[in-house]
């Protein structure tokens, strides 16, 4: 991003600058040559009217005169008159040397409807061309500004926005893979959790696969003797808060829980290791956040988490809620028999083998797994979500 950007900026402006220098060239070159038309035209023929009444009165000194009147013009290098037999009667012509580019105009000089002699002049036409040409060369100017200003403007933008998408991407859960494109890698961090209307409708009849974490809070009825009514509702309150924005940028969606326990899910359209690591990122993000708020308040938050798993009819209603409810049970067994802290996974689709891609486990008892890391990459990627939460939420 950071790179191909300015790189199609800067085509954009060779491409303008190519086809702008092929109009402007044309266009200047016949110009400059209308002119130099036009000031032979109209110069010969002032010319032709200027020495019309000496030649009638054969006034040689006055035709001189005339000539040199008409080559004190800069753009007139010489100025001369022949007779009918082709012979030079006088000349004219400006000191110095002879300009390279010169255009000869003849005219014939008539006296009552008979040809007396020619005019010849010799039209300098540098500087019409140099005039036009400086219009050529300030254009060429103001395009060499105009390309590197904007080039250098969308190299600092690039920059900038790609840093952006970085940062963003690295706040979403996803495997820390090297970065080719930035938007790419944003949409692969994001394809995850978002469901697109037309998955939606393919799957309404086949229905989801749903993740059901609980969050068992071990010391709950030692909270109730520990703090006053007014610091216990501050404390739900701001587990409350921390859960919503976890799930915001999990993709989470919190239900009703039993007591002393929070229950949310994730939900996608089949069963994957991918979705199962969104999953326990989540967890793991919201376990320490809570941790963090636990010590910032000076209470003790024993939680643990279990995580269950099954694909669930969205419709009807009664299949999908009696699945909801099947779901909450078995997390809530799991969590029963397992201490405070502990993270754990009930899984029958993945073995541990098969789950070691995506994170460290141990195992406990038949499909249940209790987390026991992530790698350093990823975690390190968690660090920087759980630092972005807690600056949110604490």
């Amino acid at each position: 991003m950071a790179k191909k950007f300015p790189a199609i900026v800067l085509c954009a402006n060779l491409v303008l600058g190519l086809f702008s220098w092929i109009i402007l060239s044309t266009q200047t070159s016949s110009l400059a040559n209308h002119a130099v038309a036009d000031k032979s035209r109209t110069s010969i023929g002032q010319l032709v009217e200027l020495i019309r009444t000496p030649l009638f009165n054969d006034d040689t000194i006055s035709i001189q005169v005339a000539l040199r009147s008409a080559t004190e013009d800069p753009a007139i290098y010489s100025a001369s008159f022949y007779n009918v037999s082709n012979e030079l009667v006088t000349q004219s012509k400006q000191s110095g040397e002879t300009p390279e580019n010169m255009e000869t105009v003849s005219a014939p000089v008539e006296l009552q409807n008979t040809q007396a002699g020619t005019v010849y002049i010799e039209v300098n036409s540098s500087p019409i061309y140099s005039q036009y040409r400086n219009v050529f060369l300030s254009w060429l100017l103001l395009w060499l500004l105009f390309a590197g200003a904007t080039t250098y403007a969308s190299v600092k933008f690039a920059e900038q926005f790609a840093r952006r998408l970085r940062i963003l991407t690295n706040r979403l859960p996803g495997s820390a893979e090297s970065i080719v494109d930035e938007i790419s890698a944003l949409e692969a961090r994001i394809q995850p959790l978002l469901s697109t209307g037309g998955q939606t409708d393919e799957h309404v009849a086949s229905g989801y696969y749903y993740s059901m974490v609980t969050a068992t809070i071990k010391n709950r009825q030692r909270l109730n003797k520990q703090l006053n009514r007014e610091n216990l509702e501050l404390l739900f309150e701001k587990i409350d808060y921390c859960t919503s924005r976890a799930l915001e940028l999990y993709g989470g969606q919190r239900i009703e829980g039993s007591d002393g326990s929070i229950c949310f899910y994730i939900r996608s359209t089949q069963s994957s290791k991918q979705h199962l690591l969104v999953c326990l990122m989540a967890v793991y993000s919201l376990q320490q956040l809570l941790e963090r708020l636990g010590t910032k308040l000076g209470v003790d938050l024993d939680i643990n988490w279990t995580l269950c798993s099954d694909n669930l009819p969205t419709l009807p209603l009664f299949r999908h809620h009696e699945g909801m409810a099947a779901l909450k049970r078995s997390s809530a067994e799991l969590a029963d028999r397992l201490e405070e802290g502990v993270i754990a996974i009930y899984c029958t689709e993945y073995n541990i083998e098969e789950l070691s891609s995506i994170a460290r486990f141990q195992a406990d008892e038949n499909n249940c797994f209790v987390l026991q890391g992530f790698p350093e990459g990823r975690q390190k990627l968690l660090e920087t979500q759980i630092l972005h939460l807690a600056g949110v939420c604490l």
